[in-house]
């Protein structure tokens, strides 16, 4: 099997996994806390600092390749996927220390504002995993004269950085909706 195979298996088996991971971590059954711990208050501002950074470097970087910045290209969307990988603990730790928040705005604003960009946000976030697995995969571990003529980086990267910036866009407009409505 050739590399390019092997990053699609790659692509879905971390996909996969993932899904799974993240099913089982959000699904499981645990306690509440007994007390409300100071870290569960500040996560919040923390996960959407990190996702309003990671909105600018998901741009820095789709800026950078379109100047053909190969070099800089790659460390954006780099840095895009740790702060993604931060917010992913930042994300699970606020809610196995009890920090889940509920919307107390006005319905008419939860109905039609919060839920559908709620939504929004979730779906383009799942969408997202493959799409930024397999260009992690191709952009950082295949040779660069490689990159765009053996695989689909390019298409794949044209539509995992749409996705993937409008989704944390949203997480971040979903937190502003729940901490100041």
């Amino acid at each position: 099997m050739d590399r390019h195979a092997w990053t699609v298996v790659l692509t879905i088996t971390a996909t996969l996994l993932s899904y799974t991971i993240l099913s089982y971590l959000l699904l499981a059954p645990r306690e509440p806390p007994a007390a409300e711990s100071p870290i569960v208050n500040l996560l919040p501002h923390a996960i959407a600092a990190v996702n309003s950074v990671a909105v600018v470097t998901l741009i820095a970087g789709y800026i950078t390749i379109r100047n053909r910045k190969i070099g800089l290209h790659r460390i954006f969307m780099l840095a895009s996927f740790i702060l993604i990988t931060a917010f992913l603990v930042m994300y699970l730790g606020r809610l196995f220390l009890g920090g889940v928040k509920h919307f107390t705005g006005p319905e008419i604003i939860r109905n039609f504002v919060y839920l559908p960009s709620l939504f929004i946000h979730l779906g383009l976030s799942i969408l997202s995993v493959p799409l930024v697995v397999y260009n992690i995969l191709t952009g950082g571990f295949i040779e660069l004269k490689d990159v765009g003529r053996k695989t689909k980086h390019r298409l794949v990267g044209r539509w995992a950085v749409r996705l993937w910036s409008l989704s944390r866009g949203l997480g971040v407009f979903v937190y502003f909706l729940l901490n100041y409505i």
